[in-house]
């Protein structure tokens, strides 16, 4: 996958990090290791999640979170694919997801997507993080997390 930037600080880079249109975050040891900009989404199969999975699994303690924002769907992110290592802790899963919040946060989008096929992905586990089920009459088990609007202190 072509990788045009990477960003190690999300404080010092919010503008560009906030134009990033297809991304990766990776978080190592509970810390923010890159946010990478990618030239196009790449789509995932379950071939590729299985392959990964038996011969390309990562190792240690990290999380790789693939988003996207659609084409003329500038106010929603779609959370595409998630990966984890061997030794993930819950610090540096929930890190991930942090730093995906604040990337919407900057983008100011109202809400990120999902479709979740991973069981071991519970929805207790879903809630607890602020994603609440979505599309129910729709295959599969699709999630959307709604983000806060933004309040201006305007007196």
């Amino acid at each position: 996958m072509w990788i045009r930037r990477s960003f190690t600080q999300l404080e010092t880079n919010e503008d560009a990090i906030s134009r990033v249109r297809c991304g990766r975050i990776v978080m190592r040891d509970g810390k923010l290791e890159r946010i990478e900009q990618h030239g196009m989404r790449s789509p995932v199969s379950v071939a590729q999640v299985w392959w990964q999975a038996k011969f390309a699994a990562l190792q240690g303690d990290v999380c790789c979170l693939d988003y996207h924002v659609p084409r003329g769907m500038n106010a929603f992110m779609t959370l595409d694919y998630v990966r984890s290592g061997d030794a993930t802790g819950f610090a540096t899963a929930i890190g991930a997801f942090q730093v995906l919040d604040e990337i919407a946060r900057l983008r100011k989008s109202y809400a990120i997507v999902a479709h979740v096929s991973n069981a071991r992905i519970t929805d207790r586990h879903l809630k607890r993080a602020g994603w609440e089920r979505h599309l129910l009459d729709w295959p599969g088990r699709h999630f959307i997390r709604r983000m806060q609007p933004s309040v201006s202190s305007s007196a």
